[in-house]
């Protein structure tokens, strides 16, 4: 079944965020190149417009077909993939009478049990978004590394997918353990974003609190069923930090939008961002 349709719980506002999914199953586009490849393609095609393009390129979403995908023909079990989509802006078009637009995906997140922070109170994503969380906690622009301050972000999106694929479980001194996907962004112990398939044991991470806490071991193994994220409304980098399992990773958008960009969270008392 392909589910690229976006499935509302209600109107995108404080009181109900959308619920958006990640098409692992069906068109999985795994980095941002691969995204804007497809909406710049979808654009030249005449299947978008240019500000549609511009609009899911801001948020790190690209354009999804009926029964295609990028990976054809090399397809996963449990997919509808019947027919190949381009990702890249210079492929051939396809006829507007050929195929169908369905909605869009987001590219990249969280296995069920992981607990992050909404109002103060950590809990699965799940449960967050039944119980109609609007807000998720996040750093604020002032935050630094030796003095993280904290405020709510109303939530834009929930974000879920199905999908067939590793999960690193990042086990720590402090007894906390992470489980994410290789592309998660995590912070380090010193302040920079990066991606979870990068790390190895005795890396250190940034707790919640400011402390530099270190890497034991990590496993990775083979997971299946539905992931998780959040995507705050706010586009400023510090508020898309959240806790974690007490621990500091990036919101979805890091790997999209900002996918390429490199981001360390200030050392000093100042509200400084660097490598914007």
């Amino acid at each position: 079944m392909f589910v690229a349709v976006l499935a509302f719980v209600g109107i995108s506002s404080p009181a109900m965020a959308q619920l958006a999914t990640r098409c692992t199953l069906d068109d999985q586009l795994t980095n941002a190149t691969l995204a804007q490849g497809r909406n710049a393609w979808a654009r030249k095609c005449g299947f978008i417009s240019a500000a549609k393009e511009a609009y899911l390129n801001s948020e790190g979403e690209y354009q999804v077909f009926l029964e295609g995908c990028y990976a054809y023909p090399s397809v996963i079990p449990g997919s509808s993939c019947s027919r190949f989509i381009p990702a890249d802006v210079n492929a051939a078009c396809i006829g507007l009478t050929e195929i169908s637009k369905l909605g869009t995906c987001v590219t990249g997140c969280l296995t069920p049990t992981q607990k992050v922070s909404f109002g103060g109170k950590h809990m699965p994503i799940p449960e967050a978004l039944a119980s109609g969380a609007p807000t998720v906690t996040a750093l604020t622009p002032s935050a630094t590394m030796l003095a993280p301050t904290y405020s709510e972000q109303p939530i834009r999106a929930y974000i879920a997918g199905d999908t067939i694929e590793d999960v690193f479980a990042l086990h720590l001194t402090n007894g906390i353990t992470l489980e994410v996907t290789s592309e998660h962004p995590m912070v380090d112990g010193e302040g920079n974003l990066v991606k979870a398939k990068s790390l190895k044991a005795g890396d250190l991470l940034l707790a919640s609190d400011g402390q530099k806490v270190s890497i034991s071991d990590i496993n990775v193994f083979r997971f299946k069923g539905y992931v998780w994220n959040v995507q705050p409304s706010s586009h400023d980098k510090a508020e898309n930090i959240f806790d974690v399992e007490g621990l500091l990773t990036g919101s979805v958008r890091f790997q999209n939008e900002w996918a390429d960009i490199h981001y360390r969270l200030a050392t000093r008392e100042e509200a400084d961002v660097q490598g914007l």
